[in-house]
């Protein structure tokens, strides 16, 4: 099984002490986000074959990396950097986002540190030659300290107040990435885009990567193509362990927003956002069984 942790929220930015708490109890708890229903997930070696993590943010995680190491559960960030301002990423200056990044791939070495532009969007304040300048600017910092770049151009979800790129823009940022990409000898790749860029030089992404999962734990993984996931998504299946409403970078594009957690928040839970309620039925992934939360 591999671990997400997790495209619903930054847990290595939000939530680093509760996850590894979980991670020394080998389970936590992850209520779905439509039915409600609670469900285990085993952290436990034997059932977790590498975790996932996703953050813009890993500072707050950095002095917490000796309890996953302590679990034998191999693991790998993606890591977002993108060089948007307050207006978009209110918790930007706060961080040093790219001096941890440098620290953290020092730490577990570059092909464990995969850096993400993501997303790209085009606004008066933020058109495509500034996004020239900056992905040059980035690419020239990150360039020894990454395995590779992944980009992704925003998406009409239901929050984001940005308009979609068009196919003219998405082209020749493509073009300009691919060609600074190079320069640096940097492998770029794309995530769950629907245009083909790959006469750009630039393939499809996998963020949940078989191919790097297997050399991180050794072995041959028995996972397919995740299908709850975009029709252009290449990652492999995997069980996210994060809740939607609890990040609290507040990034106007994103979907997953809301810092909801909160005083419901408590790093002693299973759940990420408050407790089970007394006698609400959790269902065992491991199982199949149902107990009673008590």
């Amino acid at each position: 099984m591999i671990v997400s942790a997790s495209r619903r929220t930054d847990i290595p930015a939000c939530f680093p002490e509760w996850f590894c708490n979980r991670v020394r109890e080998g389970f936590c708890y992850v209520r779905n986000p439509y039915s409600q229903r609670i469900t285990r997930v085993s952290l436990a070696r034997e059932d977790a074959d590498v975790i996932v993590f996703w953050t813009k943010n890993a500072k707050p995680m950095m002095e917490r990396l000796s309890a996953i190491d302590a679990s034998g559960i191999p693991y790998y960030f993606q890591y977002t950097v993108t060089p948007y301002g307050p207006d978009v990423e209110p918790w930007r200056e706060k961080c040093g986002c790219i001096e941890t990044f440098l620290e953290l791939s020092e730490v577990l070495g570059k092909d464990r540190v995969l850096w993400r532009y993501d997303p790209v969007l085009i606004t008066e304040q933020y058109p495509v030659e500034f996004h020239a300048d900056a992905f040059a600017g980035l690419c020239d910092i990150f360039s020894a300290a990454t395995g590779r770049c992944t980009i992704s151009f925003v998406d009409a979800y239901r929050t984001s107040p940005f308009r979609l790129c068009t196919s003219g823009e998405m082209e020749r940022l493509a073009d300009i990435f691919s060609r600074t990409a190079r320069r640096f000898g940097l492998p770029l790749v794309s995530c769950a885009e629907e245009v083909d860029l790959r006469r750009f030089g630039i393939g499809p992404a996998s963020c949940v990567d078989k191919g790097v999962c297997e050399r991180l734990c050794e072995r041959s993984l028995p996972v397919r193509r995740d299908r709850y996931q975009r029709a252009a998504c290449g990652c492999a299946e995997s069980v996210d362990v994060g809740a939607y409403g609890t990040c609290e970078n507040g990034c106007r594009y994103c979907y997953a927003c809301g810092g909801r957690a909160g005083a419901a928040h408590d790093p002693a839970s299973p759940l990420i956002a408050g407790w089970p309620k007394e006698n609400e039925p959790v269902f065992s992934r491991e199982s199949g069984q149902t107990t009673l939360f008590i």
